[in-house]
């Protein structure tokens, strides 16, 4: 099984950050591949962002509210 790094993907040609806005899921849940994993705010868009694999959720490493730059491990997923 590996470890899968989920990121904060780059929506935009000047987007440097987003802010999470809301989790989806915990520590500890499964989740299946394209599932919502959170929403992500910019300063020009709302959207959700969706497992890249299935497995469970192994950490969250971002809060709600907080802000990560483009390209930061937000959560690992154990892929299954």
């Amino acid at each position: 099984m590996a470890l899968i790094e989920v990121k904060m993907p780059k929506y935009g040609m000047t987007m440097t950050h987003g802010i999470i806005a809301k989790w989806h899921v915990s520590e500890g849940d499964r989740v299946e591949k394209g599932q919502p994993l959170l929403t992500i705010e910019t300063e020009k868009v709302s959207t959700d962002l969706e497992a890249p694999v299935s497995g469970t959720v192994v950490e969250l490493t971002a809060a709600q509210d907080d802000e990560a730059e483009v390209g930061a491990v937000i959560a690992y997923i154990e892929e299954s």
